[in-house]
């Protein structure tokens, strides 16, 4: 009687002890697959901001260089603006001259226009 008592209480153990293993098992099946979509869950997280990160460094590049490409158009622009306003003054400065020479070329032709309308001067015979 003792005997069986003691092998059905071994019995009890074994089957205790690979139910345990059994449940031990699943919960290392199930803490793995836990730590793992944990992992995935940080790691999608990280992988998007180092993807938003890649396009804000690509944007800036391409807004660095157009920054720059508009710098060299503005001083291009510049330099015509510049030579324009040059063209200006000295079209300016050429109407002007005209204009001085017109003024004095209508003086002469004023005293040449009276010179031969008042005749020769008194003093002088032809």
């Amino acid at each position: 009687m003792f005997s069986g008592l003691v092998q059905e209480h071994q019995r009890q153990v074994a089957a205790e002890r690979n139910n345990v293993e059994k449940h031990r098992g699943e919960a290392n099946l199930l803490a793995s697959k836990l730590s793992d979509t944990l992992v995935d869950s940080v790691n999608a997280g990280v992988a998007e901001a180092f993807q938003t990160q890649k396009v804000v460094e690509q944007e800036a590049r391409s807004l660095q260089a157009q920054a720059a490409k508009f710098s060299k158009q503005t001083q291009q622009w510049m330099g015509c603006i510049g030579a324009f306003d040059q063209a200006l003054k000295e079209l300016g400065d050429f109407e002007n001259y005209v204009r001085t020479l017109e003024w004095e070329i209508q003086t002469v032709s004023d005293a040449l226009e009276r010179a031969a309308t008042a005749g020769p001067p008194e003093g002088e015979k032809q």
